[in-house]
This record gives structure tokens, C-alpha cells and sequence, in this order.
């Protein structure tokens, strides 16, 4: 019931094009849906859902604060260039404010170190590129442009071009940042995302939470799986540093996709074993995972007790736990 009422959630957003950002949010619940699409129907006729962002007229915006009791006073923006958006709202437990869609104003608050803004070509500028050279024209950014072509053309598109901006006197952090993504080309883990994290300016404990989400997902590189270990299992991998799987007692390590979402499917993967207290998550490379898995069926798997040090050398990430039982280690 819950996620039903989250799924008619929606936002409605004043963007200021002069800052380049959103400067005000307000979220109402929509019981009628088909309302709303009635009120955007010229844009909603490929979104049943209305999953898209819409880019509200002042006669949408007047209808949608009228229909749904909007409270939104559009007196309250000092700037004349407002642009009104409609979403859906999607929760997030990030708890700070992330960079993307803030990049100019934290950038010329300091808070922000670095800016990387890459896109196909043509066209030869991305969208609100002018409101950041505005600041470079002022002396308060620096700005640097790397255009790279293709061999060959593809889908109309001729090369990708990246502009850094950076807050003068932080220029040194795109040279640092180039060679970040030249090293950990191929082999990204959580210590480039701590190195990028601190070169765009997020704080350390922000970097820490991050990191520790994505541990989580297992999403630094490669495929994610899961497995059940035991309290001598989860016991030794705490020893260990949670940087390798933990031997097993039976004849195989049973191996399944991770998804960090799907509770369900994790909690039937604990209880099938007894004496399991929590199932664990790690990367390995795609290409190194076929030497362990037989992708033709859909899991879970069975990984030889012998070939757990081998695996231990293709991880990607540390290990984390994903859900465990009430138990003390």
C-alpha cells in the first residue's frame, strides 16, 4: 500500500536559468492521475505513467495548483527567467545535498571544486553552457574543453566533448581528475570513487556514505552477487578486513545475482540455509565471472569450495553484508 501511495507522489519545481538550477520544490499526491495527464496531454501521449519531466506553460502551471491544491506562488522568485517542471518524486536517503543539477551555484559558493560536463557532439555546447561562461567571463571559473572525435560517425553524433569548470586557483583538480579516470579505466573500485569524490569537493563523510552505499549495491564495476555465510563465515570476513569470501564447511559456495532491492529474494536465500546468519555481496569482472558461473541457467549457483581463493582474487570491491540476521559477531 505503501509504495502505491509513494507512486502518486509528484514535484513540482521552479528551475532559475540565471543560477541554472532548481531554487524551490513542493510535492503533492496526485489521486487522479489521469487528471494530471489530462492537464499535459499534448506532451503525455507516449508516458502512460507520466514518468517523464514536463515543462510547464503558465496556464499548465495556474491548472496544477488549482486542480491539486498546489501551494506554489511563483511572487516568491526574484528572478524573471523561471522555468515551472512537473515529475514524479523518488525518494532518496542521500543524506546531503548531491552536486548534479547544483553544479553553478556551489561552484561559486566553493563548495563545489570541480565541474565535468560531457556530452555527443554535435551540438558544440550542452545545455545552460552560457550561464557558466558567464562566471568564466567575470574571472570567477576557469574553464578548460577536451573534444574528443570518433573513428566513425555514430547515429548522427561525431565525437564527445567534455568542458571541466573549476573555482580559480582549483585548476590543478582536472589534470588530477583526467588521470583518475586513465588509471581506473576498466578497473574503477571504491578508492577511485573516494579519490573523485574528494576532487569535486564532496566532504569526507559524505564520500564515506557514499562509498558505502554503493558497497551495498554492489555497483563499483563488474557483475554483483550474493551468497549465504554462516556465523564462522561472517565472523571471518569481519577478521579479514570484509576483503574476501570466507571458506565453507560443505563442498560448494551457493552463489546468486544480487539485487539489494529484491528483499524477498535475498531473505529465500538465508532461510534456505539454517545455519546461515547473512548473505554478503561482491563484484567480479563480467568476463572473469564465466570462469566460475554457467550463465545458460539463471542461478543460484554453485562455486567449488577449492575455487574460493581464486575467486577471493578476482574481487572488485570489499565484501558487505546485505541483510543478516539478529546476531552478534
Amino acid at each position: 500500500m505503501l509504495s502505491e501511495v509513494r507512486s502518486n507522489f509528484f514535484v513540482l519545481e521552479a528551475f532559475d536559468r540565471d543560477l541554472w538550477c532548481p531554487v524551490a520544490q513542493t510535492r503533492f499526491h496526485v489521486a487522479d492521475v489521469e487528471a494530471l495527464r489530462a492537464i499535459v496531454s499534448g506532451e503525455a501521449g507516449n508516458d502512460p505513467e507520466l514518468h517523464y519531466i514536463y515543462h510547464l506553460d503558465d496556464d499548465e502551471l495556474d491548472e496544477v495548483v488549482a486542480r491539486f491544491g498546489v501551494r506554489f506562488d511563483r511572487s516568491e522568485f526574484k528572478s524573471a527567467d523561471i522555468d515551472f517542471h512537473l515529475m514524479r518524486w523518488h525518494p532518496s536517503d542521500t543524506p546531503y545535498l548531491i552536486h548534479t543539477n547544483y553544479e553553478l551555484p556551489l561552484l561559486l559558493d566553493g563548495r563545489k571544486k570541480l565541474a565535468r560536463m560531457s556530452h555527443d557532439y554535435p551540438p558544440m555546447t550542452f545545455e545552460g553552457e552560457h550561464r557558466f561562461d558567464h562566471w568564466v567571463a567575470e574571472g570567477m571559473l576557469h574553464r578548460e574543453v577536451v573534444v574528443e572525435p570518433f573513428e566513425a560517425p555514430v547515429k548522427g553524433f561525431l565525437g564527445t566533448r567534455t568542458v571541466y569548470y573549476t573555482p580559480k586557483g582549483e585548476e590543478w583538480r582536472i589534470p588530477a581528475n583526467k588521470l583518475i579516470w586513465k588509471v581506473g579505466a576498466g578497473a574503477w573500485n571504491e578508492h577511485f570513487e573516494r579519490l573523485e569524490g574528494m576532487i569535486l569537493g564532496y566532504e569526507d563523510w559524505q564520500n564515506d556514505w557514499w562509498i558505502d552505499h554503493l558497497q551495498r549495491r554492489g555497483t563499483f564495476g563488474g557483475l554483483p552477487f550474493c551468497c549465504p555465510v554462516t556465523l564462522a563465515g561472517l565472523a571471518w570476513m569481519q577478521a579479514a578486513g570484509f576483503r574476501a569470501l570466507p571458506p565453507v564447511e560443505g563442498r560448494a559456495l551457493v552463489v546468486a545475482s544480487c539485487d539489494p532491492d529484491a528483499k524477498d529474494e535475498l531473505h529465500g536465500l538465508l532461510l534456505e540455509n539454517p545455519d546461515c546468519v547473512a548473505v554478503v555481496s561482491f563484484n567480479i569482472d563480467a568476463r572473469e565471472a564465466k570462469d566460475f558461473i554457467n550463465f545458460k541457467n539463471s542461478g543460484p549457483w554453485q562455486i567449488g569450495a577449492e575455487r574460493i581463493g581464486e575467486l577471493n582474487s578476482k574481487l572488485r570491491s570489499p565484501v558487505a553484508v546485505v541483510i543478516r540476521r539478529d546476531v552478534v559477531v
